[in-house]
């Protein structure tokens, strides 16, 4: 079965109350609260949310200290220290953490070691960043995704950002997708709109994506009938809150489409 996640970040206060109103209704499922370590946690207000199940705690926020370049440098320790007491505030079962854009594959294990948690869920990464610079050089491409798969470290399938990759790479992203569900395994995914036909990352809504959205619905339906996966949902908040986020939920369970490739 498909569980729906609600994506908060540690100080969305405001809409606390409400998410914990629209889940006892039954509206999603469980929480993936992002650790904005640019302001300091209330620990008292975040209590709201251990009326809900929370999944996944979210590596952040870095915007100082480099949050697209994660190596665990001294600047960036305290980040880090405050996402894992936050995720030990839950009880959370997962830390997504991305990889640095400029990771190779042996300064990303170099870094993972420093990390030194087994809660950590690697995030699958686009190529291209909507903030410019280089191409990412780790944790885009499927062969990157089964080295991480071969060690043993768990992975949250961003939707969107592997359709982003899939265009990089000039693959046809169902493709792509069905590869990693395939061989990866994944329990935890993130979902969001996008264009099909650019490889920058993009948080847009389910409507206007212009991937097939109810192909995707399909196929993650069928991959979930016989285990239970987690999708949070990346969906934009700006001047419509929770209820946007509702929206698109709904918008996704009733897409329907076919699983044929």
């Amino acid at each position: 079965m498909i569980r729906y996640g609600l994506k908060l970040w540690s100080n969305n206060t405001q809409w606390f109350p409400e998410a914990v109103a629209r889940h006892a209704r039954r509206e999603f499922d469980f929480v993936e609260v992002y650790s904005n370590s640019d302001v300091p946690h209330d620990y008292t207000s975040l209590a709201a949310l251990k009326q809900m199940p929370v999944e996944g705690v979210h590596m952040g926020h870095l915007d100082h200290a480099g949050f697209h370049e994660f190596f665990l440098t001294d600047a960036q320790t305290e980040a880090w220290q405050m996402t894992v007491a936050l995720a030990d505030f839950f009880r959370a079962p997962r830390i997504i953490v991305h990889p640095a854009t400029t990771h190779k594959s042996d300064t990303f294990w170099e870094n993972l070691e420093r990390l030194q948690d087994d809660r950590v869920v690697i995030e699958s990464m686009p190529v291209v960043s909507p903030y410019g610079g280089n191409p990412r050089q780790f944790g885009a491409a499927l062969a990157d995704l089964r080295e991480v798969h071969g060690r043993g470290v768990p992975q949250c399938l961003d939707i969107e950002k592997s359709i982003k990759a899939a265009v990089y790479y000039e693959m046809p992203y169902q493709e792509f997708l069905e590869t990693a569900l395939t061989e990866l395994h994944p329990l935890y995914f993130h979902i969001s709109g996008g264009r099909a036909q650019t490889p920058i990352d993009e948080h847009m809504d389910l409507w206007d994506a212009t991937f097939d959205v109810p192909w995707v619905h399909a196929r993650l339906e069928d991959y979930a009938k016989d285990k239970d996966i987690f999708l949070a949902f990346e969906t934009p908040k700006a001047g419509a809150g929770l209820e946007n986020d509702m929206k698109n939920m709904d918008y996704f369970r009733t897409a329907r489409g076919t699983t044929a490739l």
